[in-house]
This record gives structure tokens, C-alpha cells and sequence, in this order.
């Protein structure tokens, strides 16, 4: 039996998580309101119908958290029922049981915007986690959390945390000043491994191509590194032919063919076979720059299976294309709030989650 089969509910404070909304700033003029339930939604045909798997046991019964905002889900790459669910102002919340329920990781994870979380790529039960200011390590499944590293410079965040996939397991930690970390000892240290002087979004390990690493940039586009981030380069120039491409959204690592990478930004969907030296637009519905792509999801095990979605003034529409972005169909949304999140199981493309934010102000 998995440990985390012994990870009791955390209780205290429950009350106030089924209070309130998760932010999205969306930026721009006027908007039309949003309405329905946040939380997660799963499909077990390909997108046709939905079913919320929000569901929260307390001991006072079974509660819902359709008012939490999701930011990000991952899969716990060794316990494939076991994900995690990056909430906007609650904290944390993980599964064991692929989302038929969740559990809330104690505090001081029970609260707050959880901005990147990473497994022990030989460990399950070490994980870290970052909620902007601090760095947290658990070693027992999520029972229990230590700091281990704290950012006390005013107005900088911890935004993307990455494990290095093989030996000795390096942890890199991006911060939105653009300043990277590193850590050779699980935490005990920390030393800065480079300056971009960017703004950063995320930073992404190539689990398919040793010692490559990625970083995105708010509205610089994407750097690379073939050295375990000693050095970077600028991808800019490659992206020079899409208007706003430079301004990310999500990327995606195909998790099969190395060099695959799906870059989402302003301008919308483009997809790399040389680990970013060119880039290939993918034609969607909507038109290039005309559409904010908040989620997007390709079927790991046919990757002709792809998904996104398009807001346009709180108004959101998802799309699925069977023949590699050729062709799209609309989908109906469980929710009139903004889908933020997609992702298909790696084992089993009939599932899907979706996951939704209340955007700031409502």
C-alpha cells in the first residue's frame, strides 16, 4: 500500500476554502461577468459531456470546491493516481485517487497561490513545493513541510520549480527577476546558477534530452540551455515571423518525442521539432492574436488529438482536433468561468481534466 494511503485530511481552516474566488487577471476594458463553478471537471469521452471532481471530505460531511481556482495540475510521475492541484488563494490539494477526491496539504500550504510543485523523480514521497516567497520540502507525502529555502528580497517571487531527471537530481528554482537557483543536496544549499535578467514564467527540464533545459519568459519568449544551466540562448529570433508570439502563455514538452515543443502565446499555437530552432503554426479557429489560450492538451498517446481553449471577454470556448490541427470541433464547456487548465491521461486518452478560474473582482 502507497504511503500516502496514510495522509489524514487536514481540517482546519476548511470552512474558508469554499469561500471566495481565485484570481485571473485578464487585463483590458470592460469584460462580461463569468458564471458557474471553478474547481475540476473530468471527461471520460474525449471532451463530450463533463463531471465536476471537486469533492472535499471534511468531518462534517463531503463539500465541494467548485469556488477554488486552478492554476495548474500535475501528475506524480511514479503514482499515476496521485495529482496535484495548484489552487490561486487556497493552497494546495492533492488526490490519491485520480480526483474522486482531495485532500489539503497542512499549513502553511493551506492557504495562498501555489505556483509550482515537483516530485522526486526516485521518490514520491519527497516533493517540493513554492508559493512565491518560500521554498517547502516534504518527505512524507505531503504530511509535514520545512522551508528550505526563503527569497527575502522585497517584490521578487519563486515562480517554477524543476527537477534535473537523471543523477544527482539538481533542483532548479526560476525567479521572476529572472534569477535561477540551484540546488545539488535536495535543498540543504542554494547558490545562484544564472542571471537572464528577464522576467520568468516558468523553467522546464527536457525529461527526453539530457542536460537541456527551457525557460519561458513573460513577453521575451524562450531561452534554452544544452548545459544544465550554465549558459542560455535566446529563442527570440526563431519566433521573429509571429506577431506577440513572444508573450507566453503555456509550453508543452511532447512527453514521447524529444525535441517536440508546443509553445502558446498572444499570437496562438505554434509547435517546434527542433528543440525550438523553428517553429510551425498550428491553424485554429480562432485567428492568430484575436483570442486568449489560457489551457491547451494534446493526447500523449496520439498527439493528432489535440485541445484548447479561447476566451474572449470572459466568454470561453474549448476546441478538439483529431488530425494534428487540421480540422477542429467545438466542445461545450461544463462552466461559464475561464477554463485555465487541460491535460490528458498519459495512460488513457478517453480522460481529460479541465480545470477553471473565477477571475479577479467577481
Amino acid at each position: 500500500m502507497h504511503k500516502r494511503f496514510f495522509v489524514t485530511f487536514v481540517l482546519i481552516g476548511s470552512a474558508l476554502i469554499l469561500l471566495g474566488a481565485g484570481c485571473l487577471s485578464l487585463g483590458g476594458g470592460s469584460v462580461s461577468k463569468t458564471s458557474g463553478p471553478a474547481g475540476i471537471f473530468l471527461s471520460v469521452n474525449k471532451g463530450n459531456t463533463w463531471k465536476s471532481i471537486s469533492l472535499f471530505p471534511t468531518i462534517s460531511g463531503v463539500k465541494s470546491l467548485s469556488g477554488v481556482s486552478v492554476y495548474n495540475l500535475i501528475q506524480d510521475p511514479q503514482t499515476p493516481s496521485t495529482l496535484y492541484w495548484f489552487s490561486r488563494r487556497h493552497g494546495l490539494f492533492f488526490t490519491i485517487d485520480a480526483g474522486r477526491s482531495w485532500q489539503h496539504a497542512p499549513a502553511p500550504l493551506n492557504t495562498g497561490f501555489i505556483y509550482s510543485v515537483i516530485v522526486h523523480p526516485q521518490d514520491s514521497c519527497t516533493i517540493y513545493v513554492t508559493n512565491g516567497s518560500q521554498i517547502y520540502k516534504s518527505v512524507d507525502c505531503a504530511r509535514s513541510w520545512n522551508s528550505v529555502f526563503q527569497e527575502l528580497r522585497p517584490g521578487i517571487k519563486i515562480v517554477s520549480l524543476t527537477f534535473n531527471p537523471n543523477p544527482p537530481y539538481q533542483i532548479f528554482a526560476a525567479e521572476d527577476n529572472g534569477d535561477i537557483l540551484q540546488t545539488v543536496d535536495l535543498g540543504q544549499s542554494w547558490s545562484v546558477l544564472y542571471r537572464l535578467r528577464i522576467t520568468i514564467a516558468r523553467i522546464q527540464a527536457d525529461p527526453l534530452q539530457q542536460h537541456v533545459f527551457y525557460v519561458a519568459s513573460r513577453s521575451s519568449g524562450l531561452y534554452r540551455s544544452i548545459n544544465d544551466g550554465r549558459t542560455w540562448t535566446s529563442l527570440a529570433k526563431t519566433m521573429k515571423d509571429y506577431p506577440k508570439a513572444l508573450n507566453y502563455r503555456r509550453m508543452y514538452l511532447h512527453p514521447k518525442k524529444p525535441g517536440v515543443i508546443y509553445w502558446i502565446s498572444t499570437y496562438g499555437l505554434m509547435v517546434s521539432t527542433d528543440s525550438g530552432n523553428t517553429w510551425n503554426p498550428i491553424n485554429l479557429i480562432t485567428p492568430p492574436g484575436s483570442a486568449n489560450i489560457y489551457a491547451f492538451a494534446i493526447n500523449p498517446r496520439n498527439d493528432n488529438e489535440m485541445y484548447y481553449t479561447a476566451t474572449i471577454n470572459n466568454h470561453s470556448n474549448m476546441y478538439r482536433s483529431v488530425d494534428g490541427g487540421v480540422t477542429w470541433n467545438t466542445k461545450a464547456l461544463p462552466s461559464g468561468q475561464i477554463p485555465t487548465f487541460l491535460w490528458v491521461h498519459p495512460k488513457n486518452g478517453n480522460l481529460v481534466y479541465l480545470g477553471f478560474t473565477i477571475p479577479s473582482g467577481q
